[in-house]
Formats: structure tokens, C-alpha cells, sequence
């Protein structure tokens, strides 16, 4: 398994051996030993951001998403400026289907970076689960315009205007889609076929 974006970033900010046994216990999915890292280095620095995230990390991999949720919380308590903190934060409350609590997580990512393409998207994947395809487009569109190579950004938007009937608009960003991931829109065709 490779290294997500998210602990390879958390990586770049610790010394180069604690760096090095996280890559490594991600790049073997042991979350029990990420966990226990994380557990030793917060009783050495219980005021350090990072090791509250990578405990909140291991915690959801596990699918303890309640204390995942107190990890983050720790997390963005001391650095609210973090936006993989708030994104996780929110995954894990979406997860206990946490869903106002999940959307404001989302949205204190973005009042702490507005050009947040994840953000967005996550945003919009929780309105459109809840049948509100108006607020799920203006989140997709956010999304592709700050990260406009998303496949995932194109699908969801294209899903967002097929439920609301807008085919033009529905076709267009089956387009930008189909760009990036030929086989994901010949999916969405198939499971969303002209009628």
C-alpha cells in the first residue's frame, strides 16, 4: 500500500525517524502500531498537535470513530488552523452519522482555507446523501474549480444535476469527468442512463 497525502504531510513535520515509522506502519496498514506510537509520543508531548491527529488517524482506521472524534477535537483545539484535522474530524462524525456536526467541521476547514477542494467535495457528498442536491452543486462546483483534475469532484457534480434534471449542465461536467477517468464515466452512464 502506498502513503496517503494526509500522513505524508503529517511526516514532513516530524523528525526524520518518527517520520520514517509512521510511513512505514501506514505503508503496512498496522494501525495498532501506529497507535501505540502515537499513544507513547502524546505522554511526551500531550500539547503536540500531530500525535493527536496520527492517534485520531489509527483510532478511525480501526473504525473507532468516537474517540477518533475526541483525538481530533485535542487536535484542533491546539492547531485550528489544520485542515487535515477538520477533514478527518469530520469523516469520523459523518461515520457515528454525525452529519450538522460533520458539515461544521467541513466548514471550519474552510474558513481556515478557503480553497479547500476536499472540503468542498465533502461537503457536497453529505448534502447530496441527504437529497439536497442544490447545496451538494455549489459544493461541487467549489470543488472542481479549486481541483479541477478530481474525478471524484466531476462525478459527484454530474450526480448532483442528474437528480435535479439539469442535463445540460449534467452533460458538461459528465465531460470534465470523462477527461479524467474515461471508465468512471462510462460508469455514471451506465448507472445513470439517458431516459
Amino acid at each position: 500500500m502506498s502513503v496517503t497525502p494526509v500522513i505524508a504531510a503529517l511526516a514532513s513535520h516530524l523528525d526524520q525517524r518518527s517520520a520514517s515509522e509512521i510511513l512505514d506502519l501506514e505503508k503496512k496498514q498496522d494501525w495498532s502500531g501506529m497507535l501505540g506510537l502515537a499513544r507513547v509520543q502524546l505522554q511526551r508531548e500531550p500539547v503536540r498537535a500531530e500525535w493527536w491527529f496520527l492517534q485520531g488517524y489509527a483510532l478511525a482506521r480501526q473504525g473507532q470513530h468516537a474517540a477518533a472524534v475526541e483525538s481530533y477535537r485535542q487536535a484542533v483545539r491546539i492547531s485550528p488552523e489544520d485542515e487535515a484535522s477538520w477533514l478527518s474530524l469530520g469523516q469520523s462524525q459523518s461515520a457515528l452519522g454525525q452529519v450538522e456536526r460533520a458539515i461544521q467541521a467541513y466548514r471550519q476547514a474552510l474558513r481556515y482555507r478557503p480553497e479547500s477542494a476536499q472540503a468542498y467535495r465533502a461537503l457536497a457528498d453529505l448534502y447530496q446523501g441527504q437529497g439536497r442536491p442544490d447545496l451538494a452543486i455549489a459544493n461541487y462546483r467549489e470543488s472542481v474549480r479549486y481541483d479541477p483534475d478530481s474525478a471524484q469532484g466531476w462525478y459527484g457534480l454530474a450526480a448532483a444535476y442528474q437528480q435535479t434534471g439539469e442535463r445540460e449542465r449534467r452533460d458538461a461536467a459528465l465531460q470534465g469527468l470523462r477527461k479524467l477517468d474515461p471508465a468512471a464515466a462510462d460508469q455514471f452512464e451506465k448507472q445513470y442512463p439517458l431516459k
